[in-house]
């Protein structure tokens, strides 16, 4: 009788240290894999606004239709933008207010009044540096190129207008500053 007391302990001692052991690794992985918000760092460092084929913006008033930013990586892992929007600061004139945001696979734009807007062309004008992901420790070699499409007659960056940028990285660090469009 003792003896199959202690089997059966020994058993049911066993089956409880395997159930802890998968928790805690079930606990460990869960841990783990948060580690990497806290990881990703990224800085712009500079941007550049153009026309076309990276000719000066041009016009009455002078307008821009690309805009280009490079990214430092300061983090502890490689960095993928998940998506960069551009906003028009507090005040800009309704006729030319802009909000796009885009993503590596598409891009959406908005008025001044929040409502979605039908762009042409209606596929992104996002192009990743050719580094992306970018290396702990390095700029990106080109820059982040998002092409702005016309929505609604709102196609272009304006010179001398403040603008709101907003880098969201692939575990959700964001950075956002704010800039007055150069050209």
């Amino acid at each position: 009788m003792v003896a199959i007391t202690l089997v059966a302990g020994a058993a049911v001692f066993g089956w409880v240290n395997g159930q802890a052991g998968s928790s805690e690794s079930a606990y460990g992985q869960s841990a783990a894999a948060g580690i990497n918000y806290l990881r990703e760092h990224f800085a712009p460092v500079t941007y550049t606004f153009t026309g076309p084929g990276g000719v000066a913006c041009s016009g009455s008033p002078k307008v821009c239709t690309i805009a280009n930013f490079w990214v430092f990586n300061n983090g502890q892992l490689s960095f993928t933008l998940a998506s960069l929007q551009i906003q028009s600061a507090v005040g800009a004139p309704a006729s030319n207010f802009l909000n796009i945001i885009y993503t590596p696979t598409g891009f959406t734009a908005y008025n001044s009044g929040g409502t979605a807007l039908s762009c042409s062309p209606s596929t992104p004008g996002f192009t990743a540096p050719s580094n992306s992901p970018i290396p702990v420790g390095v700029l990106s070699s080109t820059p982040y190129s998002l092409t702005i499409p016309n929505c609604a007659g709102v196609n272009n960056i304006a010179v001398g207008q403040g603008y709101t940028v907003t880098m969201t990285g692939f575990f959700t660090n964001v950075v956002q500053f704010q800039l007055t469009a150069n050209g």
